[in-house]
Order: structure tokens, then C-alpha cells, then sequence
């Protein structure tokens, strides 16, 4: 389980980003974080993955503290980011191999994790080329199967639909899907609340760098769209059908 407790956080002085944010996901729960632009989404997953320091605030992903434990920590997470800062003059076969070297992963393991990825994303003629000369739409194949090697505990994705094509985002939701069933814990960002509503256990709607609502789909009533929940939340409009959505921020 992840759990994030009391996260502050700012870039210049006075300003808060993130301020108080707790919350958890449990082993097999699927969590999407929502909101506006600007609100701390992006963020709260660099602190998550410490890429970023905390003001205040603990991160612990079972046993291990990110901060008193950081490597136990990190070899138990993998991360796709919203952008590609992967290495552009390495080739896709030559990034997957060093981010698996990097997670110390033997030989024998990747080719058993990467190759049905492979197949599946449709990428092996890519994979010769350098990164830099591929689409964005297969750059991010490459992130996410890269990210998958060291079979994360905790898979954090950022926006990980954006340039996919049809086919590779069904991919990627049943890879989303696979993962919870095994137990694993997934946390990604998105701005399609349709995605979200499909595939998510749990809603964490943010604004102006706290926790507005969390919403449990399965406390959601079929005839509420949860687009309207979303509109009413950032909005802090009241809406006319007299109901109100079970608020948990846990």
C-alpha cells in the first residue's frame, strides 16, 4: 500500500503547490488523480516517485519510508512520464536494456517481461532506430514497456494515454487491469474523466493543491455522470439532483 501523509510543498517561497495532501492506495486499487491544470497533479507524482523534496510530509510504500529507505523504496516503483526525457541517441532496444540494467534485472527476466510488450505495441521494427527519430505516440510505447521491467509494486503513469493510437491504449488499459489483478497498485494521472470512470477504483479530485473530493466509484450512482460530480467539484456549483457523493479522503 501507498500511503501519503500531510505533503507541502512549494516551488518560489510563500507560494504553496501542495499543501496537507493525504492520501493512499491500497494493493490491487487503480487510482486516477483529476483535475484542472496547474493544481498539483504532476507534482504530487514527482514527490511520490522523490524526484521532487517535500516541505513536510511523509511517503511510504509498505515497509519502506521514501525517506528512510530511499533505494528499497525506488527498486519497488516504476514511472512514465507526460514528457520523454529518455536518451534520444540511444535506440529503443538500447534504452530498454539500460533501464533494465538499471534496476538490475538479469537477461533472462526482460526478455520475458519485454517481449510480449513488444508484441503487443506492435514496436520491434522501431526498436532499432534512435529514440530521437521516433513518434511521440512510440516513444511512449517504449517508456511504458521500459517501465514495467522491474515489475513495480507501485506503477505511477502521468497522462499515459496522451499520443497513444487506438490499439496501444487498449493495451495499456489491460495492462493497467493485469497489474491490479496481480495486486499491484497503480496511481496515474488523467484528464479524461471517461478513462478514469472505465478503469479506477477510486478518484482523487484535486484543486489549488489539496484533495477536494475523493470519489469510490462504487459508492457513485449509475444515473450521476462523472462529469457532473467533476464540474460540481472544481467548480463549487451546486448541483440540482439532490445527492451527494460519499467524500473519503483515504
Amino acid at each position: 500500500m501507498l500511503e501519503v501523509s500531510g505533503l507541502c510543498f512549494h516551488y518560489q517561497p510563500h507560494v504553496p503547490v501542495l499543501n496537507d495532501l493525504t492520501f493512499s492506495v491500497s494493493d490491487g486499487e487503480i487510482v486516477g488523480l483529476s483535475g484542472k491544470n496547474g493544481v498539483g497533479k504532476t507534482t504530487t507524482l514527482k514527490l511520490i516517485l522523490g524526484l521532487l523534496p517535500p516541505e513536510k510530509g511523509s511517503v511510504r510504500l509498505g515497509n519502506c519510508s521514501l525517506y528512510l529507505h530511499p533505494m528499497q523504496y525506488r527498486k519497488q516503483i516504476n514511472y512514465v512520464s507526460d514528457s520523454h526525457d529518455i536518451y534520444n541517441n540511444l535506440t529503443g532496444k538500447e534504452y530498454l536494456n539500460f533501464i533494465a540494467d538499471m534496476y538490475e534485472v538479469p537477461s533472462e527476466t526482460r526478455g520475458k517481461i519485454y517481449t510480449p510488450l513488444i508484441k503487443s505495441f506492435q514496436v520491434e521494427k522501431y526498436l532499432s532506430s534512435p529514440v530521437k527519430k521516433l513518434s511521440h505516440g512510440t516513444k511512449q510505447k517504449i517508456a511504458i514497456m521500459a517501465s514495467l521491467v522491474n515489475d513495480p509494486l507501485l506503477w505511477v503513469l502521468d497522462e499515459p494515454m496522451t499520443g497513444l493510437d487506438v490499439e496501444a491504449v487498449q493495451v495499456l488499459k489491460e495492462l493497467i487491469k493485469s497489474r491490479a489483478a496481480c495486486g499491484k497498485s497503480v496511481l496515474f494521472s488523467s484528464h479524461i474523466l471517461e478513462i478514469c470512470e472505465n478503469l479506477c477504483d477510486k478518484i482523487i479530485i484535486m484543486q489549488a493543491g489539496t484533495i477536494k473530493k475523493t470519489i469510490r466509484l462504487c459508492d457513485n450512482p449509475s444515473c450521476i455522470s462523472l462529469e457532473d460530480i467533476y464540474l460540481e467539484v472544481v467548480n463549487d456549483v451546486p448541483m440540482d439532483k439532490g445527492f451527494s457523493i460519499k467524500q473519503n479522503n483515504m
